[in-house]
Order: structure tokens, then C-alpha cells, then sequence
């Protein structure tokens, strides 16, 4: 079994405060606290960073809500412009709510490349579940960003929206929204935290909605040649075997560890203890053995060395193709490759002592989605666009306006 180290580091997520100023009803944070990271930790959780012999690595700063801390970020920037090996390139995100994103901290998130997640459910039906009279603030200030700086909204900026049953009715309505406004990546999840509301006949109303959805994003990647909605982004040459064995996730290799307020590593954001009560003993014992102590701690790069060993034992994190919900089992999925069910979600479900059962939830979420993934078209991927193999387009449009149209039953050329 590999071991993880320091050096094959290629993210390190840093819990910059155990504080909110919202208190979405489904968030997984549900014990959210006045803590924030002092300068110490965060200086040596970048040291940590800066240690990986990776071309390329990546801090993702978070909270809680992390602008609620923005000067930590903006002096761990200039840290790392001062501290930064030349042979490693550090890239920044960070996910926030936006409810405290002002023209200030736009500016610099822009000016340093930022990729910014912002969580944001869509219309008020939807996003008022997350944090009542909100929609209004977002929705300026989409508006504000993608007037005052577009190439980092097309480029940098994605919107995240996480479903709830509750939420479904408004699912399609709001991802038209998205589209309306401008958004270029649009991405959806549903939560992980355990949904009673859930009934199969539930089932209907959500393959309603991603239909409709499927129809908006065809016509918008027919008008547009784009595709926000990541999901639907498909592109040719992807295999087609059929593994023996996967994974849940990637968190079980110790390449993305996350770090607490307190300096406590944690192989995922989802372990982090500070701003959560772990609802099950069958959870809570197996994250705990997990854990791996301070970063500044003389035995940690044994741990970390230690962790691929514990996930393993966990039992929740791999053989993805023994879990199975009330839906069937994943390894007789012809979706078993590309669905994708937050493995802590297992120890969500109350009562549930089987670290092979996957809520229902999220994996009807994945047998609808993936189904109208599958119906969507294939859009030319890099190397098509290098080999001449996709026709930009610029042209692809101008020969759409000089192609005939049939209209009536006769043919028409279209005038210039």
C-alpha cells in the first residue's frame, strides 16, 4: 500500500475560521464557532505547502466563511510571493457564501487569480434555505462581478448549488437563471447531510427537472457552444473498461489534507472537527482514527505516512464497487465510473452500522443526472481543437448563418 508524504502534497485546504454568518439548514458545519487560525498556523501550513515536489500546488482557503478573515488570506498571499521555491507554482481558491464580497476583495481575488466557488442555490425558493433575503445580495453582486471584472467571472468564478429534496421543484428554474445571468461553470451536489424528506416517488419530479435542464443547456450550447453545467460536459476518448476496483474519492491517498484553525490535519475538510458534531459513533470512531495531529508535531510526516493505512481501515473509502443503496448495487451500475457519493455520507444515515450503504438520496441524485449526462452530446476536447479535428466557433457560426434554411417546405438562402 503507498504511503503519503509531505512532498506529494498537490493541495492543502486551510480552515481559516470555525465561523459563519449564515446557517444554511443542511450544512454539514453544525456546531460553527467564534474560531479563527492565527498567523503561526497558517504561516506553517503554507511551509507545509511549499515543502511539496509537485510542479504545481494548490491552497484552498475556507471556512466556515473564510472572508470573514480576508486579511489572513491576503497576507498568506504575500507570504507565499515571498517564500515560494522558483521550481513550484502555487494556485489559490476559495469557497464563501459571497454575502461579504466586497469591490475590495473582488478586486484582489482577481488580481491573483482566485478560483472562487461561490455558494449559491439559485432562486429565492431554493437559496432561502441556505440564508433567508440573500438572493437579492447574490444577485447583485453576480451582476456587479460580471460587469466589473467578465474575464475573471469566464474564467475563474464557478457557482455552486446544493439540492435538497425540498429544493428540487426549483432545481431547473434555477439553473436557467444561472444561464440567464451570465455564469460560464455551474456545478450541483446534492448534501451529504442525512435528507428524511427523501421517498422514491420523489424520483419523478427530479428526472422532470433534470429534463427540462438537459433542454436548457442544449439550446444554450447550441447558441452559445458552451456548457456552464459541468456535469453535461462530455468530451470524446474517454475509456470505456470497466474497472474491478475503485475508490470512493481520492481523500484516501493523503495528497489534499486540510487543516483546522488549531493546526490539526485532516485527510478532507469533512473530518475537520471544529465546526461539527459528527451525528454517529460509527462515523466519529472512524475519523478519529484517521487524525493526524499538529502539523507542527516532530511525528507528523509519520502519520501522514500512516493515513492511506487508516483510510483502508475505515472500510468507507474504497471498493466503491460493494456499496450498494435501495436503488442496487454499484458494481452492477454502468454508472459505477463516473457517480460520485461523498463517502462520509455513509455515517450520516441514522442507524447505519454498514460502511457499504450509500444514502438513497445521493444515489438517485447520480442515477438521474448521469442519465441525461449520457443523453447530452459530445463537445470537441483539446486535442480535436489542436489536429483541426473541431472547427472553431467563430466559423462553425458564420457557416450556420450561410447554410439554407427550410422554411415552409421550401428552401430559402438566408441574406447577408
Amino acid at each position: 500500500m503507498p504511503m503519503a508524504s509531505p512532498q506529494e502534497i498537490q493541495r492543502l485546504d486551510v480552515v481559516l475560521t470555525a465561523g459563519c454568518n449564515l446557517r444554511c439548514s443542511y450544512c454539514y458545519q453544525n456546531d460553527k464557532k467564534p474560531r479563527s487560525m492565527d498567523w503561526e498556523t497558517l504561516r506553517a501550513s503554507i511551509d507545509l505547502l511549499l515543502a511539496s515536489r509537485r510542479s504545481e500546488a494548490r491552497m484552498l482557503f475556507i471556512g466556515g466563511e473564510p472572508l470573514l478573515e480576508f486579511p489572513l488570506i491576503r497576507r498568506a498571499v504575500e507570504y507565499v510571493k515571498t517564500m515560494r521555491p522558483r521550481r513550484l507554482a502555487v494556485r489559490y481558491s476559495l469557497v464563501t457564501n459571497g454575502t461579504l464580497l466586497r469591490e475590495e476583495q473582488a478586486a484582489f481575488l482577481a488580481e491573483h487569480d482566485f478560483e472562487v466557488q461561490l455558494s449559491f442555490d439559485g432562486l429565492p425558493a431554493a437559496q432561502d434555505l441556505r440564508g433567508p433575503g440573500t438572493f437579492a445580495v447574490l444577485d447583485r453582486l453576480l451582476d456587479r462581478l460580471l460587469e466589473d471584472h467578465p474575464d475573471f467571472c469566464s474564467e475563474k468564478l464557478s457557482v455552486a448549488l446544493t439540492l435538497v429534496p425540498s429544493t428540487i421543484p426549483h432545481l431547473s428554474d434555477s439553473i436557467e437563471y444561472f444561464l440567464r445571468k451570465g455564469v460560464q461553470k455551474l456545478s450541483v451536489s446534492p448534501a451529504l447531510t442525512h435528507q428524511a424528506e427523501w421517498r422514491s416517488e420523489c424520483l419523478a419530479e427530479l428526472d422532470g427537472q433534470f429534463a427540462r435542464i438537459s433542454r436548457a443547456c442544449l439550446r444554450h450550447y447550441r447558441r452559445t457552444g458552451d456548457v456552464p453545467f459541468d456535469l453535461f460536459r462530455r468530451e470524446r476518448g474517454a475509456s470505456k473498461q470497466r474497472p474491478g476496483s475503485l475508490s470512493m474519492c481520492g481523500v484516501g491517498r493523503g495528497e489534499t489534507p486540510a487543516v483546522d484553525v488549531d493546526g490539526q490535519v485532516h485527510g478532507c475538510l469533512m473530518f475537520v472537527d471544529s465546526y461539527q458534531r459528527f451525528p454517529t459513533a460509527f462515523l466519529r470512531t472512524r475519523l478519529q482514527a484517521m487524525r493526524m495531529g499538529d502539523l507542527r508535531d516532530p511525528r507528523f510526516a509519520e502519520r501522514l505516512a500512516a493515513y492511506p493505512a487508516a483510510a483502508r481501515a475505515a472500510g468507507i473509502f474504497h471498493d466503491k464497487q460493494d456499496k450498494y443503496s435501495s436503488y442496487g448495487r454499484c458494481g452492477e451500475c454502468r454508472f459505477l465510473s463516473d457517480c460520485g457519493v461523498c463517502p462520509v455520507s455513509i455515517g450520516h444515515q441514522p442507524g447505519n452500522t454498514d460502511p457499504n450503504r450509500v444514502p438513497d438520496f445521493q444515489c438517485a441524485y447520480n442515477l438521474v443526472s448521469l442519465k441525461y449526462r449520457e443523453r447530452f452530446p459530445f463537445q470537441p476536447g483539446a486535442v480535436e481543437q489542436l489536429t483541426g479535428g473541431a472547427m472553431p466557433r467563430e466559423l462553425r457560426d458564420l457557416l450556420t448563418l450561410a447554410r439554407p434554411r427550410r422554411t415552409s417546405g421550401r428552401r430559402r438562402e438566408t441574406r447577408a
